[in-house]
């Protein structure tokens, strides 16, 4: 099913463009929208968790659901062709999405649980949870390129 889906991007690809050049520049586009579409879908769930009233205000996490099963979709297809890439953060851009995410969390917290004790211990667990990920990613990357490098080379070999 991942190649499928991935098929079907590639070969929109292929087929709007006429050349080399343009298909980089296509694919270069592609690439291109992810920051700001995960930005606004980060912004979309601040403004809808502060917006929805009670519990309600949890269906804002659905609006980042499209970035996370794309995100999982390609990386599922590239770890079929290379390892994954370790590249250093981009800790500008880090913070830039922390910054709804922390807003969209906050709004839950208050909208959800304003009346409970449970709101201080979600923040608590939104913010720690948050900045162990953004602490502990790279480690894990590198650690996810080391088992993708000997799962290929082992591929090669065979």
């Amino acid at each position: 099913m991942i190649n499928a889906i991935a098929n079907i991007s590639l070969n929109h690809i292929e087929r709007a463009s006429t050349d080399e050049f343009e298909r980089d520049i296509l694919t270069k586009a592609s690439a291109i929208t992810l920051t700001p579409i995960t930005f606004l879908e980060l912004i979309v769930a601040a403004i809808l968790a502060w917006s929805l009233p009670g519990r309600l205000s949890l269906l804002a996490l659905l609006a980042i659901v499209p970035s996370i099963a794309g995100t999982s979709l390609s990386a599922a297809w590239m770890r079929r062709h290379i390892a994954t890439p370790t590249g250093r953060s981009n800790w500008t851009l880090t913070a830039l999405y922390l910054i709804p995410m922390f807003l969209c969390f906050a709004g839950i917290a208050y909208h959800a649980y304003a009346l409970s004790d449970a709101a201080a211990p979600y923040l608590i667990g939104a913010t720690v949870g948050a900045i162990t990920s953004v602490l502990i990613s790279p480690a894990l990357r590198r650690k996810q390129n080391r088992r993708d490098q000997s799962r290929l080379d082992a591929e090669l070999e065979d």
